[in-house]
């Protein structure tokens, strides 16, 4: 019964629901888990009728459910949550609407602090007691019950999770913010015992909203606290700081600094602060943008033992690519304070400057996640080099930096150094073991990578640290532990819309380690994963180009096995396979790039240039490898010119060749001018002919090649030019000289036999 209930409930035909299971409910009263269901049934039906309506179901439906279950089990511990969670959500609604309606009152308190009072019994659930019991006296109003849960809670919260500092600190901090607010709201201590507590207890305290600490800065203000409210402030500045209002507020404690510094506060961190708002907020202030530029200066002249001033003015001179009077100002940034970003930004400084990659990385003294992220700027301008040996460098600099962040969150989570802060959480220590790994994989340390990876699997579960570790394990020849790890991805990835064509390539993965693990008729399992790729590709058109990407990369695996296993077959078998996907899946690139290679095999080039075509039609270009786009060309440019299509070769020819100078190797590109200057030859072209046959000779002369069957073509066409330009001496040396080898081609005997200087009266037409 309960299942044709729960149908019913997800089809959200709640009427039927609730009709079916009251009948049922008549003859089976204990039914706990359908009275549960009936409890959340007769919530939804309302739930967007507003939050009154809602009310109204949870006093006369959801609440007196929920009982009848909590008297047949008086530990369900999903009652005991939901008949707390219900009305008090309800309650907070209701209160943000200015409707001031109570679930739980001075009358039937009792009930319900017993509920939460019994939660507390159960290790799963104590947490959730504890909070549960702040809301209710919340809601009544209650302040020294609430002061003593709240106090209670931080205690247990303390004990519960003293080894692992995030969740710790997470949970007592929202409890302590509570209770601050709480004496700060109702006096129950003097001010300056309260700034105390703010003071002794603040380094633990953890949130993500900037208001908490912009308040606890007020309290502080207040109590004539100004050290306490400029450390609440320093810790503001690091939050997401996303909201005007928010800007608005940390400009105006800029204000209020600036006031308590002409009345002569002197604490030298307040100098920072004025800076960084100045710097990112100088609209709320009305001052120019350079104003912090100027300020930076002045503070180097009055405090020039001050770290600010000289991160400060470097910083504007550097973002103003005056990287040559930014890197000593930086200098003396990372001398001071073994500051992260100032230390990028004067290493970036240098090589704009200079072209010069600063090996050596100072030990940093920042908060691990400000170390990170500095990883992740410096990796972004990585990815722009195209110096590939200075990208190498870098990759080399990156590692350490990751591995100085690697070393701070582990001083961070296990030795409790630095002060608590909500963006050092183990998700972003997972990332730095992620992109630590990454580093490690590209400078070929596959060891290391495996074993960072794994270990940020310990922290936080995300997708990009599955294929990391996936990577890894392939690329370091570890391919039994790559099939387990991909299993496991499987397990958790694998039946995901979200992740379908990431899902797809590792599918392809898991194709190549079974061919390299060998195991029988991969082949098989190839050409089926890759015939559904195809299939979904024709019945999917408008794939974005991010999700393309992952689907080429898993056609690329499948295609490459397969030519594998083809490649050990006959002609006609591989000619077969090929044009039979071709058919079947005419949009297909791949099939076409295989038959123009079998087609030049059997010099079939009119089929040669088509398939060739077609597989440029075919492949989007954001996806085309520059080397298949110019030996693709290099094919139609041959294939007409063996045709005797010599205009639509030279049409090709004189568009492409830049294009191929810049792509191909000399051995490939000699190949190409060799084409290009028959085809001039053939169309009477001199002076191109002479010039690509002098950059054709160029390369051979710088590569050291000796005379060969490519050298005699090239130096024929230009006997032929020659000779119908009527230079017949120099036609007939280069003859000669061909003629001097062993082995030359036959057709310059017919040359020379036939190559005549013309009599006297040619020139008449005679």
């Amino acid at each position: 019964m309960y299942h044709n209930l729960e149908q019913l409930f997800y089809r959200r035909d709640l009427d039927q629901c609730i009709i079916e299971g009251e009948q049922y409910l008549l003859s089976h009263p204990q039914d706990e888990e359908v009275l549960f269901l009936m409890a959340v049934a007769y919530h939804d039906i309302v739930y967007y009728e507003g939050h009154e309506a809602v009310y109204d179901a949870i006093r006369d439906y959801v609440i007196p459910y929920l009982r009848r279950i909590l008297q047949v089990n008086p530990n369900h511990q999903k009652a005991l949550y939901n008949i707390l969670d219900y009305p008090l959500g309800n309650e907070y609604a209701l209160m943000q609407i200015a409707r001031s309606k109570k679930h739980i009152t001075q009358e039937n308190k009792a009930e319900f602090i017993s509920y939460a009072e019994r939660m507390l019994e159960d290790p799963d659930y104590t947490g959730y007691g504890y909070d549960f019991l702040v809301k209710i006296y919340e809601s009544l109003e209650e302040n020294k019950a609430l002061l003593n849960s709240l106090e209670a809670g931080i205690y247990y919260f303390q004990k519960a999770h003293a080894n692992n500092r995030e969740i710790r600190d997470k949970n007592t901090s929202l409890f302590w913010m509570k209770k601050i607010y709480l004496l700060d709201r109702t006096k129950m201590v003097s001010g300056e015992e309260l700034t105390n507590l703010i003071e002794k207890e603040h380094s633990t305290f953890v949130t993500h909203n900037e208001y908490d600490l912009i308040n606890l800065a007020d309290i502080a203000f207040e109590n004539n606290a100004p050290d306490l409210s400029l450390k609440m402030m320093m810790k503001a500045i690091k939050g997401e700081n996303s909201a005007v209002h928010i800007h608005e507020k940390l400009a105006e404690w800029h204000q209020r600094f600036a006031e308590l510094i002409r009345n002569g506060y002197n604490n030298p961190e307040v100098f920072y602060y004025q800076l960084i708002i100045e710097r990112n907020y100088p609209e709320f202030l009305n001052i120019a943008t350079e104003f912090y530029y100027h300020h930076a200066l002045e503070v180097i002249s009055s405090h020039p033992e001050l770290f600010s001033g000289y991160h400060f003015a470097g910083t504007f001179l550097y973002e103003n690519e005056r990287y040559a009077e930014a890197i000593p100002l930086l200098d003396k940034a990372v001398q001071l304070s073994s500051n992260a970003t100032a230390w990028r930004r004067r290493a970036d400084s240098e090589y704009l400057l200079n072209r010069m990659v600063l090996s050596e990385v100072p030990v940093f003294s920042d908060y691990p996640a400000d170390i990170y992220n500095e990883g992740v700027l410096l990796n972004e301008c990585i990815e722009a080099l195209e110096d590939e040996n200075d990208k190498q460098k870098w990759h080399n600099v990156g590692r350490t930096v990751y591995e100085q962040a690697h070393e701070a969150f582990g001083k961070y989570f296990e030795e409790g150094k630095f002060e608590s802060d909500y963006y050092n959480d183990l998700h972003t220590r997972a990332m730095c073991c992620n992109n630590l790994a990454i580093k490690y994989s590209l400078l070929g340390d596959y060891q290391a990578a495996v074993e960072i990876a794994s270990e940020g699997l310990r922290y936080s579960e995300f997708m990009e640290l599955h294929l990391t570790l996936i990577d890894a394990l392939v690329n370091g020849g570890n391919y039994e532990r790559a099939e387990k790890a991909l299993s496991n991805y499987f397990n958790l990835y694998g039946e995901s819309e979200d992740y379908f064509y990431k899902s797809l390539y590792n599918k392809a993965l898991q194709v190549q380690i079974h061919e390299l693990l060998g195991v029988d008729d991969v082949d098989k399992e190839a050409e089926e994963l890759l015939t559904y790729i195809y299939q979904h590709t024709t019945e999917n058109p408008e794939i974005d180009d991010y999700d393309y990407r992952d689907l080429e990369a898993a056609k690329n695996k499948l295609e490459g096995i397969l030519f594998h296993h083809l490649d050990r077959q006959d002609l006609h078998v591989r000619k077969t396979h090929y044009e039979g996907m071709a058919e079947r899946f005419p949009q297909e690139a791949n099939p076409q790039y295989a038959l123009m290679q079998i087609y030049n095999e059997e010099e079939h080039y009119g089929q040669v240039a088509l398939t060739a075509k077609r597989y440029l039609e075919n492949k989007k270009e954001f996806l085309l490898d520059a080397f298949d786009k110019a030996k693709t060309i290099y094919m139609i440019v041959k294939s007409d010119f063996l045709q005797g299509n010599y205009d639509e070769a030279v049409s090709i020819f004189s568009e492409y060749d830049a294009e191929c100078n810049e792509v191909m190797d000399p051995e490939d590109y000699v190949l190409w001018l060799s084409y290009g200057v028959r085809v001039y030859e053939k169309l009477n072209s001199k002076d191109k002919t002479l010039s690509l046959a002098e950059r054709f000779n160029t390369i051979y002369n710088a590569e050291e090649w000796g005379y060969d069957d490519l050298v005699e073509s090239v130096e024929l066409a230009k006997a032929v030019v020659l000779y119908q330009a009527g230079n017949l001496k120099d036609a007939h040396a280069i003859l000669d000289q061909v003629r001097s080898v062993a082995d030359y081609d036959p057709i310059a005997d017919e040359y020379k036999a036939s190559w005549k200087k013309p009599g006297l009266f040619s020139k008449f037409g005679f």
